[in-house]
Formats: C-alpha cells, structure tokens, sequence
C-alpha cells in the first residue's frame, strides 16, 4: 500500500496518537454520565473525537494524491527554542519587559532576511502589546521590571 499524500497521512496519524492518548490517561478518572459527566468524561469524549477527525485525515491520504513532505529547517527550529529557554531563565531576574524583548530579539534569528530595526521596532510593539493584554486587561500579576 502506497502513501500517496504523506503530510496529511503523518499529520492525521500524530492526531490518532493524541485522542488515544488523552482516552487512556482519561481511563484513570471516573467517567460518568452524560447528565453528571465525571473528571474522565470530557478528555474521552475529546479524545475520541480528535482520534476520529485523524482518521478523517489519514483514510483519505492513501487514495488521493499530495505533497512529499518538506524539508525541516534546524536554524528555525532550535532558535527559537533557544529564544524560549533563555526567556524562562531570565523572566524572574530581569522581568517581563526586558525577557520578552530579549526573545523577540533571539527569535529574530529565526529568519535570516529580517532586518535589525525590523527586530528592535517587532520586539517593542508586540512586548507593549503583551503588557497591555497580560497586565492592562487580564490583570496578571506580572513582575515588569527587575527586583531592585
């Protein structure tokens, strides 16, 4: 039997391992019933539901043709981890301000074509923007600046 679209076969079958995993976990919480649903009930239900919609994806893949998938870039990918790790370690320290422009900046080496006023200018807009929705709206509780 032959693959003919392998993205949306993968991506439907990562889907099928997410639902049976959230079912099994689900497993060890009383599930109840539909008029008095217990801990375990809404995790199955999801579960199977997004197992379902997997198989909705993966079925079809043999029969019907797609892409090959795509080349993974590493560059992106472990910058942009390196970008959250340091976020973490330096969030307490120097607070929400100065971390999260520090990882705009990081993240910005992600992309090779983007520009350093681009990245400085990208970093403040969206870390006002992050203390207006965290701290303004939601009224997080947020250590802004660092502990003198």
């Amino acid at each position: 039997m032959k693959i003919r679209s392998p993205n949306d076969f993968w991506c439907g079958l990562l889907l099928v391992a997410i639902g049976v995993a959230f079912v099994v976990v689900a497993q060890r919480y009383r599930f109840g019933t539909p008029a008095r649903m217990g801990p375990g009930f809404f995790p199955s239900i999801l579960g199977g539901i997004l197992a379902a919609l997997g198989l909705s994806l993966s079925i079809p893949a043999l029969v019907r043709s797609g892409e090959p998938p795509a080349r993974v870039h590493l560059r992106p990918l472990l910058t942009i981890l390196t970008a959250i790790i340091v976020f973490a370690l330096l969030l307490q320290p120097l607070g929400f301000v100065l971390a999260a422009i520090i990882l705009i900046l990081i993240s910005a080496f992600a992309d090779p074509e983007l520009r350093p006023a681009e990245s400085v200018g990208l970093a403040l807009l969206l870390t006002a923007f992050s203390v207006g929705i965290f701290v303004l709206l939601l009224g997080l509780p947020l250590n802004l600046w660092p502990d003198l």
